[in-house]
């Protein structure tokens, strides 16, 4: 009798995995689309029933502000219960909850804890976060060998700043064969049996799809004000986002104007505005470039903090664009908190994940640095949004405060001069615009 209930229990969780699997499928694609109450309702009802995945996806939506107020709180507790169920995309979340003290006071060794559970079942995020607090000792003891196998195999896996951080080791040729040898014999270890948990489908999990925020209509201001800025000589064929903060001026980051640390020439530089699907509703081309004096030009795989507070540049165009700009305007702290707060800071970029239409992530938490020289957001972004604005509903003004400079992917944080670097020099070109020429 005991086995027959097994055999039974089994079953039912195999075949309740296809239908939440259906039902999860859509909630996703509607979040994704803006469409958040059908959304929360199904995942509701799902977490409710103790589906991990919907747990999480509701901790997600939860955390972002999607469809309801921002509760960290209540966020940390959904990924909480889908942690503890063995998914490891919301053991890692749990972790970074507890770096950056969102909902749960801050707790490196916690932290470490759910890392090395979700990094155990091969999740490279975790595995890169666990080898980071591994090679400092934070939360952890010590262990340069450990921790650089960690950030290697997190490497392999696709992070894309474990190569950086493997930049500053110095280890020996003896600790450099043990890393080896553990990385030879690591074999991930799943928590659970249950498939739908163990393997979850990235349809699943909004926290893995790379498409991000809703799509914005092009031809609506403020959107109508920020395209797309192209280098033609970039070897890559990189892009990134800018504004039009006047009739022929553009502000973007500075490193989208360097090629490693080759300025690039104004005359290889356009700004494609308003860019829907493909077709930018006007055009120019570079006249001059303005680029923050202390910016200094460094290989992104050697790009470091402290470079962010100058990633800030204005390209003159060589006529005006018939789009209404945007205004720059400096915040102070109290001033931050409040817009924040009320759930009215938000960006606009044009991303990797939909490169030819704009994406709008909304309600973004933000901070500044104690110098107000630099804006700390939560607010999801990719390739493709160097540039973008970082824009703060003041009254039922919309203005840019900001200019997207680097994301952190592994604890989800982006980094943004305040436009206090650079509201001064937008108001100067403005007023030299306006002086007729003699």
């Amino acid at each position: 009798m005991k086995n027959r209930a097994l055999a039974l229990l089994i079953l039912f969780l195999g075949l309740v995995g296809p239908v939440h699997a259906a039902e999860l499928d859509v909630a996703v694609a509607a979040a994704h689309g803006g469409d958040y109450a059908p959304a929360l309702k199904v995942l509701s009802a799902l977490a409710e029933k103790g589906d991990a995945r919907a747990q999480f996806d509701l901790g997600f939506m939860q955390a972002n502000g999607w469809g309801l107020p921002r509760d960290p709180t209540v966020a940390a507790g959904w990924y909480r219960k889908a942690a503890e169920q063995g998914l490891a995309i919301a053991q890692h979340f749990l972790g970074l909850a507890y770096v950056n003290g969102e909902g749960v006071r801050i707790d490196d060794a916690e932290a470490a804890r759910w890392f090395a559970r979700a990094a155990a079942q091969g999740f490279a995020q975790s595995q890169y976060m666990l080898g980071l607090m591994l090679l400092d000792g934070r939360g952890v003891s010590k262990d340069v060998v450990h921790g650089y196998a960690y950030v290697v195999m997190a490497g392999q896996a696709g992070v894309r700043t474990a190569g950086r951080a493997l930049q500053r080791l110095a280890l020996t040729e003896a600790e450099r064969a043990q890393a080896q040898d553990i990385m030879a014999q690591w074999k991930p270890k799943l928590e659970t049996s249950v498939a739908s948990i163990a393997s979850p489908r990235s349809e699943d999990l909004l926290g893995l799809d790379r498409h991000l925020g809703a799509i914005v209509d092009p031809t609506a201001w403020p959107a109508s004000a920020i395209g797309v800025v192209t280098v033609a000589r970039y070897s890559n064929g990189a892009w990134c986002t800018g504004t039009l903060v006047a009739p022929r001026l553009v502000l973007t980051a500075a490193h989208c104007l360097f090629n490693g640390t080759a300025p690039v020439s104004p005359g290889n530089v356009h700004f494609l505005l308003g860019m829907d699907k493909g077709t930018p509703a006007a055009s120019a081309a570079a006249e001059r470039l303005i680029v923050a004096r202390d910016f200094v030009p460094t290989p992104l795989d050697q790009w470091t903090l402290d470079r962010a507070p100058a990633d800030w540049a204005l390209i003159v165009l060589k006529q005006a664009l018939p789009s209404r700009p945007i205004a720059v305007k400096a915040l102070t702290r109290e001033q931050l908190r409040t817009v924040a707060e009320a759930g009215r800071i938000s960006e606009i970029g044009y991303g990797e994940e939909r490169r030819y239409s704009p994406t709008e992530q909304r309600n973004c938490r933000a901070d500044i640095t104690n110098d107000e020289r630099l804006l700390i957001l939560h607010c999801l972004a990719n390739h493709g949004y160097s540039g973008s604005p970082i824009l703060a509903d003041i009254d039922g003004t919309i203005a840019v405060i900001g200019i997207f400079s680097s994301f952190h992917e592994e604890t989800r944080v982006t980094f943004a001069p305040s436009a206090s670097r650079f509201e001064a020099a937008v108001r100067d070109q403005i007023s030299a615009e306006a002086v007729p020429a003699r």
